[in-house]
């Protein structure tokens, strides 16, 4: 009878640890639902959600030059559907020009002095591109500005692991995912969605 016991008691403990693992997977998936609240400009941080079928990742540095490398890996399955941001559509220019001080002289002449032209940076240097069906790779240089792309993944992918570096390092401090801008513990990021 005590085997007996010692199985059944073995065999709950299984089935509970099955079952907290499974709970676990689906809250981590949770935890990348909707978008985080971000800024361009404001901090140097990766942002990592999902919408619906949709996942998309984002990267914005504080007006230095920043060089943002990686790699999102899908297993079991393929990802689909790369669009890099619209770059005319999400583009910040964080600092839009000075207008000009104007004078009026004693005669009514304006005079202008000071300004500057607005600072926009083009995109034709990065790659964010497909690498076979399983992987996206990316390799930008940011500074004051919005960057990033958009996937979608076929029914077939388990987990998702994003290899997100700031400047040649991972730091997982300065990723955040979901609306509440959770803050993962370790890098690489791997996401179980099944």
């Amino acid at each position: 009878m005590k085997i007996q016991h010692k199985l059944l008691w073995l065999a709950l403990g299984l089935w509970l640890a099955l079952l907290g693992a499974a709970s676990q997977a689906q809250a981590q998936v949770e935890k990348f639902d909707g978008r985080p609240a971000f800024a361009k400009g404001v901090e140097t941080s990766y942002y990592v959600w999902r919408d619906g079928d949709k996942w998309s990742v984002r990267w914005t540095t504080t007006g230095k030059l920043r060089h943002f490398t990686g790699h999102v890996t899908a297993e079991g399955g393929e990802l689909k559907s790369l669009k890099r941001i619209d770059v005319e559509e999400e583009r910040r220019v964080l600092y839009p020009g000075r207008a000009p001080h104007v004078a009026i002289g004693p005669r009514g002449r304006v005079y202008r002095s000071g300004g500057r032209a607005p600072v926009v940076v083009t995109k034709e240097q990065d790659q964010i591109e497909k690498d076979g069906k399983h992987r996206i790779v990316f390799n930008a240089k940011t500074d004051d500005d919005i960057d990033g792309f958009d996937f979608k993944v076929d029914e077939n992918v388990t987990a998702l692991r994003f290899v997100l570096e700031i400047d040649g390092q991972m730091r997982p401090r300065l990723i955040e995912t979901g609306q509440r801008n959770l803050k993962p513990e370790q890098a690489p990021l791997v996401v179980s969605i099944r």
